[in-house]
């Protein structure tokens, strides 16, 4: 891989799964479960789970009969899952599906907010939209700007299974995007060395790019679970927005 590539390509390698290991299958049923509890997701329908990485959701979406396929752009995420035959690879600015084929379109983990400039979180959700049926809705899962940025620790340092994590993190306020600084060293080997930089959005920044890409806002909540969204004091903002009928 070059330096040339964007961020987003080269993170999302093997390395990644080590990173986030506590994003579990485990934890993805538990959250499938939730999501369905709270009618985030429904019974039966069509889902597309937009940046499905090792399909942690998709899977246990599917178990509960859910018709539901994956997209992600990291070949090495959806390998890692043995996703063949149920996801595709392909650029969420881009989605290689006829219009209003899907229920729902589901985000999560902060999948959202990765391009360097907001035109392409614009077609994001324009393509979003294009593949919902009318009265279907998209659940996108994103930080919450202001806990996020208070909460923001500048350096972490993990041991862990003969591996070093050193995170470095800081806002950059002029382009509100999370940054962070990845140093990746299994025991005996040279250190990997990769980035992140997350676009994040207000709850009225959010809502105001989902009403130009043409949704009505539903609900926001505090987590997957549906637990009721606080401003000052909520990690996540777990928004659901219809298509009009």
């Amino acid at each position: 891989m070059t330096n040339e590539q964007p961020w987003y390509e080269r993170a999302f390698a093997h390395e990644y799964l080590a990173l986030y290991q506590h994003r579990s299958p485990v934890q993805g049923q538990q959250q499938v479960n939730q999501m369905l509890s709270a009618s985030l997701l429904p019974k039966h329908g069509v889902v597309l789970d937009l940046c499905c990485g090792a399909g942690r959701h998709l899977v246990p979406m599917r178990q509960s009969g859910l018709t539901a396929v994956g997209l992600d752009l990291s070949m090495d995420l959806l390998s890692s899952g043995s996703l063949a035959g149920l996801a595709v690879r392909a650029d969420a600015r881009s989605i290689p599906f006829a219009s209003d084929q899907f229920d729902v379109v589901t985000n999560l983990f902060s999948s959202f907010g990765y391009f360097p400039d907001d035109d392409a979180h614009h077609r994001v959700l324009q393509e979003v939209a294009r593949v919902l049926k009318p009265g279907g809705y998209l659940v996108i899962d994103h930080m919450n700007a202001e806990v996020t940025i208070k909460n923001l620790k500048p350096e972490s340092v993990e041991e862990r299974d003969g591996l070093t994590l050193r995170q470095r993190r800081r806002y950059d306020s002029e382009n509100k995007r999370v940054i962070k600084d990845i140093e990746y060293t299994p025991e005996g080997m040279k250190p990997r060395h990769w980035f992140e930089s997350v676009r994040l959005f207000t709850p009225k920044e959010l809502d105001e790019f989902l009403t130009q890409a043409g949704f009505l806002f539903e609900a926001r909540y505090g987590d997957l679970d549906g637990s009721e969204f606080h401003l000052s004091t909520s990690r996540r903002q777990v928004v659901k927005a219809c298509l009009p009928a």
